[in-house]
């Protein structure tokens, strides 16, 4: 199995009201929030960090449920490993 590659990041702005469903607790409407979008050997998926703070710390999602609560602001390719 390959490590997910981070093929983008950058800030995306949280534009749906999830009232904490869907495990997307931590986001606030309007806000911004780091992201990465990232791909393995089976999928790709998306990381969002909801606090500043815990860079361990993020919600991963499929790239459809992102795209339904996010809008990317600003975003720059990567292509780096996750391990580095």
């Amino acid at each position: 199995m390959r490590i997910p590659i981070i093929i983008e990041s950058g800030l995306a702005r949280f534009v749906s009201e999830s009232r904490g469903g869907r495990s997307l607790e931590g986001f606030g409407q309007g806000r911004s929030f780091r992201f990465e979008r990232c791909e393995s050997d089976k999928r790709r998926n998306c990381r969002a960090y909801p606090d500043r703070s815990a860079t361990n710390y993020c919600k991963t999602s499929g790239e459809g449920l992102f795209a339904g609560y996010f809008e990317p602001v600003t975003a720059g390719k990567e292509g780096r490993r996750n391990d580095q």
